[in-house]
């Protein structure tokens, strides 16, 4: 995938083309669409590292477009615009996941700063955030569960059965505590994680929330809610390591590698929005 491939969603022409060509020109390859309907059409078939949305516009404004694209693609790295007067709705779009904002009239070398930031922060999250997630049933294939990755496959079936199943409809908090389970998985569904009331992530199918709880049991600051009627898979840090106490150590071993990387990668992804929400902005 192009890693320098941006597309422009505004409904007024002339912001459109003077983006497009003022970032094509800088050796960019740049895709426009006019609303949010019409960018979730050019998304089904194309793949983009960067989004630059405007807030207002017409069939489907830039707020529900952010929310349709982060259902598709989790880590899609998205710059909103808008006018001085309306900086409570930017703000309001860094909160459920956008990356930056520039104000109108946008200024050539404010662009060029966010966009390059913005790209570099895309290559950090990895070309898997620039793919679309696609249900298991439309690939053929089940997700992977980084968290077990180089288990066999019955050391697998094993850990799973040391969690137990529990259903949320929309809405729902979902706990995690000593007594059901500090750690999860998503069986089935999409959960989205809170942090101090912003978004820090949308779990989807086998990813993993907690983990870090099988070190430091008092680690957990964030709280999950349910996107629709979802299925978790709860552990108990108690059961977890009963498991691993008749295991062999190099399963052991690759189970701690397996969860720093994933504790790394996701802290890593969060603490960018975590700075944002807290007044600090990217030096680019």
């Amino acid at each position: 995938m192009n890693s320098r491939k941006i597309l422009v969603v505004d409904d007024e022409q002339n912001i459109r083309d003077i983006i497009s060509e003022f970032l094509s020109d800088l050796g960019y390859e740049v895709s426009v669409a006019v609303d949010g309907v019409d960018a979730l059409g050019k998304v089904e078939y194309d793949k983009f590292s960067l989004y630059i949305i405007d807030i207002y516009m017409p069939r489907m404004g830039g707020l529900e477009l952010i929310a349709r694209l982060k259902e598709i693609q989790p880590l899609a790295v998205i710059i909103v615009t808008t006018g001085f007067s309306s900086i409570d709705v930017a703000v309001r779009a860094i909160r459920t996941g956008a990356y930056h904002y520039l104000t109108k009239p946008i200024q050539p070398e404010e662009l060029i700063k966010v966009v390059e930031s913005g790209l570099a922060h895309s290559a950090e999250l990895g070309e898997n955030s620039a793919e679309l997630v696609e249900p298991a049933s439309s690939s053929g294939k089940k997700p992977e569960l980084m968290l077990l990755r180089g288990f066999p496959a019955e050391e697998i079936q094993d850990f799973i059965a040391c969690g137990t199943i529990s259903s949320y409809s929309k809405g729902s908090q979902i706990p995690l505590t000593d007594d059901l389970g500090s750690m999860i998985i998503v069986e089935d569904g999409a959960v989205n994680a809170y942090y101090n009331g912003a978004l820090l992530e949308t779990l989807k199918e086998k990813d993993v929330w907690g983990e870090e709880t099988f070190i430091n049991p008092h680690s957990i600051f964030s709280n999950l809610v349910a996107q629709g009627n979802t299925q978790i898979r709860h552990f108990k840090r108690k059961k977890l390591m009963e498991y691993f106490m008749y295991r062999d150590e190099t399963l052991t071993k690759k189970y701690m590698i397996n969860l720093i990387q994933c504790m790394y990668m996701k802290w890593r992804r969060a603490s960018f929005r975590i700075g944002l929400y807290s007044g600090f902005k990217a030096d680019g």
